[in-house]
Order: C-alpha cells, then structure tokens, then sequence
C-alpha cells in the first residue's frame, strides 16, 4: 500500500491498494476507514495507526490482503523489541502508550488496556513475546 516507501500511507494509497486487489472496493466504506485511521489527522495513516484500526474492526492482516501474511522471526523480534522499552521480554501498558505516543498516537488509557487485553492471553496484563507474534 505505502507505494512511495515513506512509512505512511495516503487515502489515495490505500483507496488505490484496494481498488487493484482481489478484494471489492464497494464492499469497504474506504473514506470512512481511512478518516478513523489517521488518528492524528495528518492525512496519512502511520503502520501503527493501521494496525490500531484493522485490531479495532476486528481484522487481521489476512483480512486486510487477502492472503496470509507471515513475518520472519527476525522480524517479530525487531518489532517486539521496539515496543519492549526496558528489555525486560514484556510490553507492559505503559510501554506501549509511550511507544504510541512517539509514533503520533496518543490513545486513551482505556485504549491501551484494551489493546493490552486483547492481545494478552495469560491475564497477567502484559504482553510475552508469543502473544505478541500472534498478533502482528
């Protein structure tokens, strides 16, 4: 979708991406997914403000294609990493709100715990490394 390479997508990226995929535009309201995205209101969708959209609507990657999407363990490590400020192999709520934050995605406290439970399979109000391969 991001086709210039610059991180973001724009709402003619995404509405493009979709128009020449297998999957039938007509089926998406694409201005208003694209409006819900930028939470920022940039005009532009950020990779975290996507995958905060696609969790909200319940979709998954393989929603989103129309194939399934499979990330390398390399990849799932540099990712989780990211995310896991003190390195300590847990993305705790915190964590996660500043990494939001710095990426331009200031979301409720509501809207980390409920992006900490969703993804939390143990209860203990984190996210393992494992939990979180299952969601990105």
């Amino acid at each position: 979708m991001d086709t210039d390479g610059d991180g973001t997508i724009t709402e003619s990226e995404f509405i493009n991406a979709l128009h020449n995929s297998n999957r039938n535009p007509e089926e998406y309201d694409l201005q208003t997914f694209f409006s819900k995205a930028d939470k920022n209101k940039d005009g532009k969708i950020s990779f975290d403000e996507f995958l905060h959209s696609c969790h909200e609507m319940g979709l998954g990657q393989e929603a989103v294609s129309g194939q399934p999407v499979k990330k390398s363990q390399k990849e799932i490590d540099t990712i989780f990493k990211a995310f896991d400020l003190d390195g300590n192999g847990f993305i705790t709520a915190q964590e996660l709100s500043q990494v939001m934050s710095r990426q331009g995605d200031h979301l409720t406290s509501d809207e980390i715990k409920d992006m900490i439970q969703a993804a939390d399979l143990n209860g203990d109000n984190q996210i393992d490394r494992e939990e979180f391969a299952r969601i990105v």
